[in-house]
């Protein structure tokens, strides 16, 4: 209704056409919400070209999609343009009066908003209505709730008039039919109270899952409020005894569970022959193919005993199925065909799934090609319990693609579809190849903008050979048109564009938007995203519909250890800084011996696919002997690091990184070894470089693939550093699930360092 109202007021301004040139000056008013960018882009007005009526009708659309207007009104002037802008206003407060039975907090959680979002006239009156509703089912009946809006600038004071009116009172309650004074005490409702809908629903439930749980079959528990009175009449189900007799191979545990699926509202003898059907199944998919079921039922004035008699039978196992062809005269056992059916060899014989048996075989083999392939019924024989299966197989010669006739109005893309077709023939011939060529077909089209694309496929087999004739229809080419942001509260809309492609005016191709859909949910940011298109004339609208996922953590935890006593820690995470998805990551560890710290930046998307990396560190620990608790030593240290990290080919990435580190050892006693360069204060500062490449399936929860580096520190007086070294270390992880759900890593690691120290030999660690 609003969007009507809108277009017709617009309607009024847009009797002309609009048209300007680069230079044309556009003047906007009101807008607070929105960049100005995004807002000119939405309604077409962002590029200096011929622009209509309907444009600006169909720009004024998208922009109502993104909720934050009540109005947008365009003029032309001057050949310039004045759009004035009415944005939503914020809610302030959100206020309750007149409520007297019913709490503050009890009516918020029925409002659809909150405070701090923008007031939207549908939320208003979809709450107002939710609060009348629900306090006539409280007994309420004469509520009236009315809304007051308070707006000074862009802010909306919200309060919600209540009227609650003098409630149903219950006079008397009177119980009918079936007596049960417990199930009576499970009303929470007195005489003297509000007639409560709520609490008799609760009631009724509470009643009936008792029941159930005491197999009674069958209750039905109904109210009528007529004058004050309360009435509620209770038939009491009959209360169900089953009993199995001569189940002795099978869980009885899943007998009953068979049964009681049956038994839930009501018990009859078509449903106790249903039960009966399913214990037969039961026992024939377990090769009981000979199983006998009785009902015996006895029945009184309460209960219903039901005695399932069972004569079981002998089982019969499956040792052997033979696959023979006749048209080879030659009798073999072929895993794959035996793999694709029930009844496998060393398996319970199911005679009910024989037949599906034969039909899957018949449809596998023709996907091998053997398009006239005949499966006759299996054979079975029987010997001490033993069953044998032999199926014979007329195969037939098997097919293979000679001709592809391809015809395509206009010849469009004619080449590129032959030069694809060429790969397919003198393959096999079989339906799944028809999908194949298909599909691949109708790709080419797709992904040059004929989405649309019409496609017959028909076939004929002439002499052991397919022959395939392609009939495509590609249709009216369709573009890219605008990509509209919705849903993003916390993440910045420009962030979002920058991740999709460029694509506007471009053939529509829905490829793009699945590596843009997977491009958004690899930043972390987003539990949900839906992609919706809106067709205009030629072009498609792209209507991204997000929801963001939480961008914070904390954890905490406590423990106590005989070397370090009370110890702790407490870690913070935030992905998604400034609405960027600047990541920020925190830990501090406490104990009585030492305290550590440290803080990493990352900027994922610092330029193009250049990762930005920094981090700081600190570590203050008192070095203790085991046996003595005496302290050794004491080490403080604080460390920087910053660089850059760019992923480049599918598994390789590449890590640059400046690293500095101020140490300082004191307290040191005499019987501690440690050469003297290391007492005292030392600065070391170096760079470090590494390569990666990593081909986990999943890096949190890997179960196939590989993880190695190599890393190479430098460490020289050219930056500050005290100390010349040069370290270098590499390893090796190979990640291969031995057990489903669980993962080995063969780890090899080797590390050299070379360690030059000021006027010192070289070390070797």
């Amino acid at each position: 209704m609003l969007l009507s109202f809108v277009l017709s007021f617009i309607s009024i301004f847009l009797y002309f056409n609009f048209s300007y040139a680069q230079g044309i000056k556009i003047n906007i008013e009101g807008l607070h919400s929105m960049e100005e960018k995004e807002f000119l882009y939405l309604l077409g007005l962002d590029k200096g070209e011929y622009i209509d009526k309907d444009v600006i009708t169909e720009g004024i659309k998208r922009v109502f999609l993104k909720d934050i207007f009540d109005d947008i009104v365009i003029e032309k002037k001057d050949n310039n343009i004045y759009i004035k802008a009415k944005e939503k206003p914020y809610i302030k407060s959100i206020n309750f009066e007149g409520n007297k039975y019913f709490s503050q907090n009890f009516l918020k959680k029925l409002i659809t908003f909150k405070k701090g979002e923008k007031l939207k006239n549908i939320a208003l009156k979809n709450s107002k209505t939710k609060i009348e509703e629900t306090l006539k089912k409280h007994g309420f009946i004469q509520c009236k709730v009315d809304v007051k809006k308070e707006c000074i600038n862009s802010f909306c004071n919200i309060t919600f008039l209540i009227f609650e009116g003098s409630p149903l009172i219950i006079k008397n309650i009177k119980w009918t039919g079936d007596k049960d004074e417990y199930i009576q005490s499970f009303l929470k409702l007195n005489p003297n109270e509000p007639f409560d809908q709520n609490i008799l629903e609760e009631f009724i439930e509470k009643a009936q899952n008792y029941y159930e749980k005491q197999n009674i079959v069958g209750t039905e528990i109904s109210y009528t409020f007529v004058n004050n009175e309360l009435i509620i009449n209770l038939k009491k189900g009959k209360a169900i005894e089953i009993e199995i007799l001569g189940a002795n191979s099978l869980n009885k545990g899943d007998l009953f569970k068979i049964i009681k699926s049956f038994f839930k509202d009501k018990i009859d003898d078509d449903i106790i022959k249903d039960s009966v059907n399913s214990i037969i199944s039961f026992y024939r998919i377990n090769g009981f193919i000979d199983v006998k079921v009785y009902p015996l039922i006895e029945k009184s004035e309460d209960i219903l005993k039901i005695s399932y008699i069972v004569n079981e039978g002998k089982r019969r196992i499956i040792s052997k199925v033979e696959i023979k062809y006749l048209d080879t005269n030659e009798t073999i056992k072929d895993d794959e065909v035996t793999d694709i059916i029930i009844n496998r060899p060393d398996s319970y014989f199911n005679p009910d799934e024989i037949e599906t048996d034969r039909q899957r075989i018949e449809e596998y083999l023709r996907t091998k090609g053997y398009y006239y392939v005949k499966v006759y019924p299996a054979e079975i024989q029987e010997e001490d319990e033993k069953i044998t299966i032999l199926f014979k197989i007329n195969r037939g010669q098997q097919i293979k693609i000679k001709f592809l006739n391809f015809k395509v109005i206009d010849d469009i893309l004619k080449e590129n579809s032959i030069k694809l077709l060429e790969e397919f023939k003198q393959k096999i011939f079989n339906e799944s190849i028809l999908l194949e060529i298909k599909r691949k077909i109708r790709e080419i089209y797709v992904k040059e903008g004929y989405f649309d694309t019409k496609m017959d496929v028909y076939y004929e087999i002439k002499d052991n050979e397919a022959h395939i004739d392609i009939s495509v229809n590609p249709q009216s080419k369709r573009y890219f048109g605008k990509s509209i942001i919705l849903g993003n509260k916390k993440t910045k809309t420009k962030f979002i564009y920058d991740r999709l492609h460029p694509k506007d005016s471009m053939p529509y191709n829905p490829f793009v938007l699945e590596e843009e859909r997977q491009i958004l949910y690899r930043t972390g940011l987003f539990s949900r995203l839906d992609i919706n298109h809106k067709n205009i004339d030629d072009s498609i609208d792209i209507i991204y519909k997000i929801e963001e996922a939480p961008a914070g953590a904390f954890e905490f935890g406590f423990g106590y250890g005989e070397y370090e006593r009370f110890k702790g820690f407490a870690e913070f995470s935030y992905i998604n800084l400034f609405g960027m998805n600047k990541q920020i990551f925190s830990r501090v560890e406490l104990s009585q011996l030492e305290q550590r710290s440290y803080i990493t930046y990352i900027d994922p998307w610092f330029w193009k696919d250049l990762i930005f990396k920094s981090s700081l560190t600190y570590e203050n620990t008192e070095f203790k002997n085991i046996d003595t608790k005496d302290i050794l030593y004491k080490l403080k240290r604080y460390g920087l690091s910053v660089g850059f990290e760019k992923k480049f080919l599918d598994y390789f990435k590449g890590e640059i990184l400046y690293e500095a580190t101020y140490s300082k050892i004191w307290d040191v006693i005499p019987d501690v070894i440690i050469s003297d360069i290391d007492i005292g204060e030392i600065f070391i500062s170096g760079i470090k470089a590494s390569l990666i490449y990593d081909s986990r399936d999943n890096p949190f929860d890997p179960k196939k693939g590989w993880l190695a580096g190599f890393t190479s520190k430098l460490s020289n007086k050219l930056f500050g550093s005290e100390i010349n070294f040069m370290k270098t270390s590499f390893y090796i992880n190979k990640y291969t699930e031995l057990i489903k759900r669980y993962s080995f890593g063969n780890f090899f690691k080797r590390r050299l360092v070379m360690a030059l120290r000021k006027n010192r030999e070289f070390t070797y660690i």
